[in-house]
């Protein structure tokens, strides 16, 4: 069976930056098992499958190469803004039915900008535990807050860092992480360190969804939002609209935007966005 691919950069800073995801239009005639063996040949992170629904205007599964996922921010992203190149939608507000829920998205211009889950936080894991898992010393960690698994559509632990150096020089065991990742119920780590520029610089690891490391990562950007506002992190002028930065290690340099709304006593709403580059085409068979 022939597959139409469409490949996109979501949250590319420039050409060739940003975190490949793979887009499948028209999949209502695609089982399960056919998505799975399509986003493993691609290979990429995650490769969304879009069809038809009942809720909403869009459905979308998500499949890294080794299993499916609930949410994935860019791979959204991709989605809505190549609909938009082939001129199937324009600027406005449209409504996305996932694995868990109707969430809504806005295109404006060359921006995507999707709500998340609200944000929930769960267990928080020992710093020395965390810190062998990526070959550093608990003091490289943040004093105060403490790495806490947060979700905002996928559960990650979120883990503060001291400096971006010691950020850029983490060369984590991955088999650690995915032992982790597994006994916690998490999909991965998202380590950050704050900075004078930018909100954050941040790194993505989630072994057990067969992905080492990623280049830009939506849902967890949303969930590291939400974290850096309930520990007392953020500047004032960093509220409402935050900017992070991935995929430096990697060669891939990505700018991730958060739109967050929220009161003293609530986080009411987060939006994640972006842009894509680098839009291109090709069949598969399977």
């Amino acid at each position: 069976m022939k597959i139409k691919v469409y490949q996109l950069n979501s949250f590319a800073k420039v050409s060739g930056g940003g975190n490949p995801a793979a887009v499948v239009l028209n999949a209502e005639n695609l089982s399960q098992e056919m998505m799975q063996e399509t986003a493993k040949i691609i290979g990429v992170s995650e490769t969304a499958f879009v069809m038809a629904s009942e809720k909403a205007n869009y459905r979308i599964r998500y499949f890294t190469p080794v299993s499916e996922v609930g949410l994935c921010g860019h791979a959204t992203i991709a989605v809505f803004s190549l609909l938009k190149e082939l001129k199937i939608i324009r600027d406005g507000e449209y409504f996305l039915e996932t694995a868990a829920e109707v969430l809504k998205v806005m295109i404006s211009g060359k921006e995507v900008l999707m709500d998340m889950q609200k944000a929930t936080f769960y267990n928080h894991i020992d710093a020395s535990i965390v810190a062998d898992t990526l070959n550093i010393s608990p003091e490289d960690l943040m004093d105060g807050p403490y790495p806490q698994v947060v979700s905002t559509g996928l559960k990650d632990l979120i883990i503060p860092l001291k400096s971006k150096a010691i950020l850029d020089g983490i060369v984590p065991d991955f088999r650690k992480i995915e032992r982790i990742s597994e006994m916690n119920g998490i999909e991965g780590y998202h380590l950050f360190a704050l900075d004078e520029n930018v909100t954050a610089w941040t790194r993505n690891f989630a072994p057990l969804l067969g992905i080492p490391e990623e280049s830009a990562t939506g849902t967890a950007s949303g969930a590291l939002a939400a974290y850096l506002y309930c520990h007392g992190l953020l500047r004032e002028n960093q509220k409402r609209d935050l900017i992070f930065r991935q995929g430096e290690s990697m060669g891939r340099p990505s700018e991730i935007r958060v739109v967050m709304t929220a009161s003293d006593k609530d986080i009411e709403r987060i939006q994640v966005g972006g842009s894509v580059m680098d839009i291109t085409r090709f069949d598969l068979e399977i």
